[in-house]
């Protein structure tokens, strides 16, 4: 059990790190008491700013204690051992997404986490755009009817100095565009689809000179039917991030920068985007895990969803390596809490 006060280290010392900083200042009674990085300077910046001890190595920072719980924003494939470490130190983690970078891993972090009685939650903030889960609403009360299909559209800028230079190292990043911007999509469509994917089949490009791909495209199966088109672009194109959802009885258009448009017969209703919904989302999130914790429950996105999300990023990669439609490993993966 934690006391009334939440006390938080954060491992990896980026710009999300900073979201998760600043999501813990607005909520009352959780602070960030630690950080780390292996890159000195940018621990001591994140320390200074929000109060916090620095440290260069996670475990050095878990053995000096006097936290609760650790957020994890290390370098993808890092996630696994930094995981199974704080959760000997019995601290609760909330890792950002992608959970890991092999279904192992994911497997891995939840059995470390439950034989330590802690709590894991997995960081797809998604879930906490209030748009996002309007529509997820919207789609579980059935007044569309039946889902169909799900077209998932999202550009990013991607390429060498638009990122960190880890991101297009296969080892450290797990992948390109789709283990980064597409487990995004790849989320709202298990949730907003109701089931996980069960076959893909997809394609993949990458620019010469570059080892991870910038480009993907793909076909997902979910397991109640529900079909998924998938496009993720990182050359060129202007910021989209759009999701179109086709039901029997009307369909609804998301995008973060248009808000959510619902289509019946009837007519048409909107809800426009919120201003600072991504702040709010990294709170809510927080405040969830906090929460989550304190009452000894399943953070509402759970290890199990976490690893449904990987598995299928990973069979995006089999399918377009071999050209061929396959399956996805079915794991236990409830498709998130309301």
């Amino acid at each position: 059990m934690i006391d009334s006060s939440f006390r938080l280290g954060i491992v990896g010392a980026g710009g999300v790190a900073e979201l998760h900083a600043e999501a813990a200042a607005g909520l009352p009674g959780v602070e960030v008491a630690a950080a780390c990085d292996v890159r000195t300077a940018a621990a001591e910046s994140l320390g200074q700013r929000f109060g916090a001890r620095a440290f260069a190595d996670h475990l050095a920072m878990f053995a000096a204690g006097g936290l609760d719980g650790v957020i994890v924003t290390a370098p993808h494939s890092l996630h696994a051992p930094i995981t199974v470490d704080a959760a000997a130190h019995g601290l609760h983690v909330l890792v950002e997404k992608p959970m890991a970078t092999t279904v192992a891993d994911c497997r891995l972090m939840i059995d470390a986490c439950a034989q330590a009685g802690v709590r894991l939650g997995v960081g797809h903030v998604v879930h906490f755009l209030p748009s996002v889960r309007e529509a997820r609403d919207v789609l579980a009360s059935g007044r569309l009817g039946r889902t169909l299909m799900i077209t998932e559209r999202r550009t990013a800028h991607y390429a060498p100095g638009s990122r960190p230079d880890w991101f297009f190292d296969p080892v450290l990043a797990g992948g390109g565009i789709v283990m980064n911007v597409g487990i995004h999509s790849i989320d709202k469509a298990h949730w907003l689809g109701a089931a996980p994917a069960t076959r893909v089949l997809a394609h993949t490009w990458q620019k010469p000179g570059l080892n991870v791909e910038t480009e993907a495209s793909g076909l997902l199966q979910l397991g109640n039917d529900v079909r998924v088109a998938l496009s993720l672009v990182g050359t060129g194109l202007p910021f989209q991030d759009e999701t179109e959802v086709v039901c029997e009885s009307g369909a609804l258009r998301l995008s973060r920068r248009d808000g959510l448009r619902i289509y019946q017969a009837a007519g048409e209703n909107q809800v426009p985007p919120d201003e600072g919904d991504l702040d709010g989302a990294f709170r809510n999130q927080l405040a969830d895990f906090v929460e989550a914790c304190s009452q000894d429950r399943e953070p509402a996105v759970s290890g199990d969803y976490g690893q449904a999300v990987v598995a299928t990023a990973l069979a995006i990669y089999e399918s377009a390596a071999l050209g061929e439609l396959v399956a996805v490993p079915q794991v236990l993966a409830p498709v998130g809490r309301d």
